[in-house]
């Protein structure tokens, strides 16, 4: 009820200023030729004045009359156009007058039925404070991580804010991120377990499931602090796998599981990958090949990472490799960006689509020739060979 009153006062408002012109505007004609004949008048009488106290002699006293005389003459002739020209001018007022109060008539009735075909009249009221509170979650963490990014920037060798700010990174899955805060914070504040495991999860998921050699060195590392957390070294078998080490990633993992706890989350996973490897030494198609587990941080910084299932970290891990290519869809030009979705597809045992992202780069930086090495190199290193080269010819 009170939306409805609200657009009545609206519209009359709107409805007053438009017809405010129109009621303070008046009809009523001016007549010319009685001012212009009060005129004339004036000046026969300052003529016989003149003509009294001698000013003028009884001949230009006469012409002056004659002449003023025949511009009463004129001024009347010319009385009955304007007379029409005012009456051509109440008519277009009137027309006008119509035309206003039709279109101020229509406004709220098109204004309405806009409203109830295109509007929500029926939808419930959500009162400002309500809207404030639904907000406010989503708002404070924005604020709260604008405000810390603003201070590293300020002061960026502050270990804490970025030991801080790191884990958050990681939640929102913003994982380049992420990687770059655990890695100040393990400068800053001194390496732990928590930092290096953080740093590793977070640099694996940015590289689309590639162990690189920093996070190989964080596995090591953590290893030396805590020998008993063998979880990790599912990343150092991976990396053997993806370096083509396939007997000595088996020879990992089967240690890996010979150790394992037998209730752990992650044995699963290790199991399922050391049954892939074992396919891959024979010669058998893989399919899709699930990534190694990420090790579970003490204070479980990825919910959506750990504690998944195999099928759900293999979809969570195709999608962020779906993206990927999306994004170099778009954008070509990414060469480390092509180079790691090669590397991802070739892990995930997607061979033909290792040989199109190798393809599909080599074709967006033609004529680059470092660029091309690169490419080059990685290539050869995932097995994949330039079909554009001919094999040498022995001799």
């Amino acid at each position: 009820m009170l939306l409805w009153l609200c657009f009545a006062l609206l519209t009359a408002a709107v409805v007053t200023l438009l017809l405010r012109p129109l009621r303070e505007a008046t009809v009523a004609a001016v007549e010319p030729e009685s001012a212009d004949l009060a005129v004339y008048r004036d000046q026969l009488r300052e003529l016989d004045a003149e003509r009294d106290r001698g000013l003028l002699n009884p001949a230009e006293a006469e012409n002056a009359r004659a002449e003023i005389a025949r511009r009463l003459l004129k001024r009347a002739s010319g009385t009955a156009s304007e007379g029409g020209r005012a009456s051509d001018d109440a008519a277009s007022l009137v027309r006008a007058r119509r035309i206003y109060v039709a279109i101020a008539a229509l406004l709220p009735v098109i204004g309405i039925g806009l409203y109830i075909v295109e509007g929500s009249p029926h939808l419930p009221d959500l009162p400002f404070q309500e809207r404030k509170e639904a907000d406010a979650g989503q708002s404070n963490v924005g604020e709260l991580i604008a405000r810390v990014e603003e201070r590293l920037r300020e002061h960026p060798e502050d270990g804490k804010g970025w030991d801080v700010i790191a884990p958050v990174y990681l939640r929102l899955q913003r994982f380049g991120d992420a990687a770059h805060a655990f890695a100040e914070a393990n400068r800053l504040e001194g390496e732990s377990v928590r930092r290096l495991l953080g740093f590793a999860e977070a640099t694996l998921l940015a590289e689309g499931g590639v162990v690189t050699e920093p996070v190989r060195k964080a596995a090591l590392r953590v290893l030396e602090l805590e020998p008993k957390r063998i979880e990790v070294r599912a990343w150092i078998a991976l990396a053997k796998e993806q370096d083509g080490d396939l007997p000595g990633a088996a020879a990992e993992y089967r240690d890996i599981l010979a150790k394992a706890p037998a209730d752990a989350s992650w044995r699963t996973t290790v199991v399922e990958r050391l049954a892939v490897v074992e396919r891959k030494i024979k010669g058998e198609p893989v399919g899709n090949a699930p990534s190694a587990a990420p090790a579970e941080t003490p204070d479980a910084a990825t919910p959506d990472v750990a504690g998944m299932s195999a099928a759900e970290r293999e979809a969570f891990i195709t999608g962020m490799v779906d993206r990927l290519a999306a994004r170099l869809k778009d954008n070509g030009k990414d060469l480390d960006g092509w180079i790691r979705l090669a590397r991802a597809y070739k892990v995930m045992g997607r061979e033909n689509d290792a040989e199109g992202a190798v393809a599909s780069a080599r074709q967006n930086f033609a004529g680059d020739r470092p660029a091309l090495d690169e490419i080059d190199k990685a290539a050869a290193g995932l097995g994949i060979a330039d079909p554009t080269k001919e094999p040498a010819n022995p001799r």
